[in-house]
């Protein structure tokens, strides 16, 4: 990679690492999660509150603490990116060993992976889910069917359970 290209990608990190720093301040300092719950909303109490409200504030916290979690993150794959560059190794995939394009470096300098690998990666994540699942069987361990067939009380088991009380074509003392 030219220098002078590596040279603006240098500048490109660091911005976005001082950007993504003052976030993370923001963030977790003294108005923000760094503050109790009651701090944050200017409350000696949430006794007097509605719970939606507080829910609502809950809520709030909850989407701050993800973005500050996203945040550190992305600082955190910055510094890898930086140590590669210092290491000489910037540019080229940690998994495949190929070049990672330009263009991809332009857009997302802290990248470390080629977009195939990338992909891959993604992929997995998204596959993960927590082996809790694996017990709860949709919805939670309870099914309507044995395996080979339905057994769900549907509109005709429905029908069947009313008819024998009687219907309007019957003088309703028909038990079946």
């Amino acid at each position: 990679m030219k220098k002078q290209r590596l040279q603006k990608l240098q500048t490109m990190l660091k911005e976005e690492q001082g950007e993504l720093q003052e976030l993370e301040e923001r963030l977790s300092g003294p108005g923000g999660l760094g503050a109790s719950m009651n701090d944050a909303t200017g409350e000696l109490s949430a006794y007097d509150n509605h719970p939606g409200d507080y829910g609502s504030e809950m809520h709030e916290r909850s989407k701050d603490l993800g973005l500050l979690q996203m945040t550190r993150k992305q600082i955190a794959e910055i510094e890898e990116a930086q140590e590669s560059i210092r290491d000489g190794n910037y540019g080229v995939c940690r998994h495949c060993g190929q070049a990672i394009s330009e263009k991809r470096l332009l857009a997302l300098p802290r990248t470390l992976l080629c977009v195939k690998c990338q992909r891959q990666q993604e992929d997995k994540d998204t596959n993960h889910r927590p082996v809790e699942e694996e017990l709860l069987a949709p919805p939670f361990g309870r099914t309507f069917t044995d395996g080979e067939d339905s057994v769900i009380f549907d509109g005709e088991d429905a029908w069947e359970a009313v008819e024998r009380y009687g219907t309007s074509s019957s003088d309703g003392n028909e038990h079946h």
